[in-house]
């Protein structure tokens, strides 16, 4: 008997797929505007003709609940009720019964039974389609759970601190398996690390400011970040989920931004120093120069005396190169702080913009203003000192983000295009109040300042920097309402190595 199965069932399983492709199409093409009550006339003329083949039993109205079914099963409630309702006007014309009181029993218990049958499978139905929905949100949800654990390292500790599981990318960063991880101390990855203490950092809380000193399976150390996530916040015997960042690279930026601010800390006071020099030379240079002078005509006098006043005269030759000697040191002391004593050098525009960028963004909290940076990729290579330039560009960012501040409108652009063959233009814009005409001559005179802290030298070492450039330092009203400065650079030939 098995063996005569086996056959039918393998048959089975093989058209098992395509008699259900068959009904899901049957029920798309059911469930599309008046296809459903099309279904349902028909499945009532096929009642009607098993109707009229032979009558079972005394209840007539059975050839016609497929009818019902059908339509109920593969269509919408409206044409179930269309296939009631022809069921039993069809069997009440095909069927006749001497009492009319039977003819209304036998309509209405069809109809009730009909109706409850239409709902059960329409209610089968619908349940089946919500059943399909929510397998489906499922799988997505678990896909993008299993593509985020994939991607983001994730440990998840019990209570005592142990780990249960750790994902793949955790494991690279501290360079351990899964199996060597499991069931270990997070203390013997992150010592100092206690996940009960450590609070979740707020939306105020920066989660590169909070941060631990981690160890790899090799004993290096390296910063981490950590997100802590308890399952039952309420009790201590809760499961903790952390998300671990790696930090080492933000942390090497930093450094490096420290060493670039301190180097350009250093330009500019060299810078300064420099415009301190020249005015010193400008302002001692002329009652040295008397000296010399008045030395000179008392050599004269002198010159018409007897011989024993040679001592004096000798004397003052001695103080006179003396007064010459000290002109020419701070002439020397000038000339050594001066900006552009080095050589110019190619160099990209985007390269040297995108370096300070970061000490850009620490300027821009302190006035609460938007910084944004457009700087043309396109023949950006430029003859330029990096680290004066940087600085110049830097003195003037921070003399914008200051003249914002305060202000409704809070936005300082930096903007960098190639103007012709030959040169690149460098605009710094702002919607602060402006620069009012009769201050445009001064205020870039060293010295000369509006600030109550300000030493009036930012301004006027931009100007020198610039001029070291073979550029000029100028400014206008911006579009945005406040103040440009704007300079333009040498561009170099491309060939030019960097």
């Amino acid at each position: 008997m098995a063996d005569l199965i086996r056959p039918g069932l393998r048959r089975v399983d093989r058209l098992w797929p395509r008699l259900t492709d068959v009904v899901a199409r049957v029920v798309r093409w059911a469930s599309r505007g008046a296809n459903g009550y099309m279904l349902a006339i028909a499945s009532v003329a096929l009642g009607v003709v098993a109707l009229r083949l032979g009558v079972v039993g005394r209840f007539q109205y059975l050839p016609l609940i497929p009818a019902v079914l059908i339509p109920a099963l593969l269509a919408s409630r409206g044409p179930t009720i269309l296939a009631i309702g022809l069921a039993v006007m069809a069997n009440i014309i095909l069927i006749h019964r001497q009492e009319l009181g039977d003819t209304i029993v036998y309509a209405l218990s069809f109809a009730a039974i009909g109706l409850a049958v239409g709902e059960m499978a329409i209610a089968r139905r619908s349940g089946k389609a919500s059943s399909a929905a929510l397998a489906s949100e499922l799988r997505r949800r678990d896909a993008t759970l299993e593509a985020m654990l994939a991607s983001t390292p994730v440990a998840t500790l019990d209570a005592q601190g142990l780990v249960l599981n750790m994902s793949r990318p955790a494991c690279a960063l501290f360079r351990t398996t899964e199996l060597e991880a499991a069931g270990r101390t997070f203390k013997d990855f992150v010592a100092s690390f206690d996940a009960w203490a450590a609070d979740t950092p707020g939306k105020d809380d920066s989660p590169l400011r909070r941060y631990w000193m981690a160890r790899r399976s090799d004993g290096t150390l390296f910063p981490v970040g950590i997100r802590v996530a308890y399952v039952d916040a309420h009790s201590k015997s809760s499961r903790v989920v952390l998300t671990l960042t790696d930090l080492s690279d933000w942390h090497a930026a930093e450094a490096r931004n420290q060493e670039l601010s301190e180097q350009l800390n250093q330009v500019w006071r060299l810078n300064s120093l420099g415009e301190m020099a020249a005015i010193l030379s400008h302002e001692l240079n002329q009652p040295l120069s008397a000296a010399a002078i008045y030395m000179q005509a008392a050599q004269t006098d002198l010159a018409r005396t007897p011989p024993v006043i040679a001592n004096a005269s000798r004397t003052l030759e001695m103080a006179k190169g003396q007064a010459l000697r000290a002109g020419e040191v701070i002439r020397h002391a000038r000339d050594l702080l001066k900006v552009g004593s080095q050589a110019l050098k190619p160099e990209r525009m985007t390269s040297m913009l995108l370096e300070i960028g970061p000490m850009l963004k620490l300027i821009a909290p302190a006035a609460d203003a938007m910084i944004r940076i457009d700087i043309g990729g396109d023949n950006d290579l430029v003859m330029a000192d990096r680290i004066p330039f940087q600085q110049a560009v830097i003195n003037l960012v921070r003399n914008a983000v200051e003249a914002v501040s305060g202000r409704d409108r809070r936005e300082v652009h930096v903007l960098g295009r190639s103007v012709s063959a030959t040169h690149y233009e460098i605009r710094v814009e702002d919607s602060g109040p402006g620069v009012p005409p009769e201050e445009v001559a001064r205020i870039f005179t060293p010295l000369t300042t509006t600030k109550a802290d300000g030493m009036g030298l930012g301004l006027s070492v931009t100007r020198t920097i610039v001029e070291a450039h073979h550029g000029a330092l100028t400014v206008a009203t911006s579009p945005l309402g406040g103040a440009v400065f704007a300079f333009r650079l040498q561009r170099a030939e491309e060939s030019q190595p960097l």
